[in-house]
């Protein structure tokens, strides 16, 4: 575990100590903690401090485990696969406003891309490239007609050309240095481009509020936690703007009336101390993804970041 001095959403701080939590069952490398998550006071970002560093890192969502069965959140076995389907409407409301917003030329760029379930839907002929490490995830994708590169994030250099659209979808958040990567991919962007963060879990949600150190998302390879007015904060001076938010939780195999209703009911008695022990379930809030576009009027600084490799598209 490697301590951070500066945070890793916005590069600045100081950071501030917010809870401990452990995890339900020991994590590959590092135990059930406890884990410490600091909030930054520039930005409000919260992280966890000492994080686990890109070598443990690596060797978790490389591992074939990632993609065999499992339990979710509501613990039930389920495949990972099927899980992937089960967010389809999710999915296909980013695919829809994505495709309506487009430029005209561009690829469009996954990174995190998994089996390529959300990128398989933005089809309209062009390039499009699902960037995964894992290789059972890659080879799925390849499956789908995706063209794959299997490399981590932190490897990838600037395209050849620039993107129309850059998605990271539940996975930015898992990055060691999010701020570092975020820093050359808006470079990467065409004007009027579009980037995707989906599933930007949100400390500051009435859920992880309620519970506290039991909130069922708070997890050592979740690495970054940003609040919405962190994400504005910091994606703002990049020339992007804002142009949709999504709080998914009614479009996942997680949300209805009913699991709703229970939810709330826990929520309560975790207030008056009568809940029973385990992490919270699933609630409306607990992630927020938001759809950005690169403004065609605006001369963006230079990044001086070295390039490992380089992309053609």
């Amino acid at each position: 575990m490697r301590l951070t001095p500066v945070c890793r959403w916005c590069g600045a701080g100081p950071l501030v100590p917010r809870l401990s939590f452990r995890t339900p069952a020991p994590v590959p490398d590092l135990g059930g903690g406890p884990f410490f998550l600091h909030a930054c006071q520039a930005c409000g970002a919260w992280q966890l401090n000492p994080h686990p560093g890109p070598e443990a890192s690596r060797r978790f969502f490389a591992s074939p485990d990632r993609w065999m069965v499992g339990l979710d959140p509501d613990q039930r076995p389920v495949n990972p696969l099927e899980r992937a389907e089960g967010r389809l409407p999710e999915y296909r409301q980013y695919a829809g406003t994505i495709m309506a917003l487009l430029p005209e030329t561009g690829a469009v760029m996954d990174v995190g891309a998994g089996t390529g379930l959300m990128l398989s839907l933005i089809d309209d002929g062009r390039t499009r490239l699902a960037v995964e490490p894992n290789a059972m995830a890659s080879r799925a994708a390849a499956e789908r007609g995706l063209s794959v590169i299997q490399d981590w994030a932190e490897a990838l250099g600037p395209p050849e050309r620039p993107l129309a659209a850059l998605i990271m979808n539940q996975s930015l958040d898992h990055l060691p240095r999010p701020d570092l990567f975020l820093a050359q991919a808006v470079h990467w962007l065409a004007p009027g481009g579009l980037m995707l963060l989906g599933g930007l879990i949100n400390p500051a949600c009435l859920s992880a509020r309620v519970h506290g150190p039991s909130f069922r998302l708070f997890h050592p390879f979740h690495q970054v936690y940003p609040t919405p007015a962190a994400v504005r904060r910091v994606l703002a001076p990049f020339g992007l703007e804002l142009v949709a938010v999504w709080r998914p939780y009614f479009q996942t195999p997680h949300g209805s009336a009913g699991k709703f209703l229970r939810a709330c009911g826990l929520m309560a008695l975790r207030c008056l101390g009568l809940a029973p022990g385990g992490p919270s379930g699933a609630f409306p809030g607990n992630t927020v993804s938001y759809l950005f576009r690169r403004k065609v009027l605006f001369h963006s600084l230079k990044v001086e970041a070295p390039a490992t490799s380089s992309l053609s598209v």
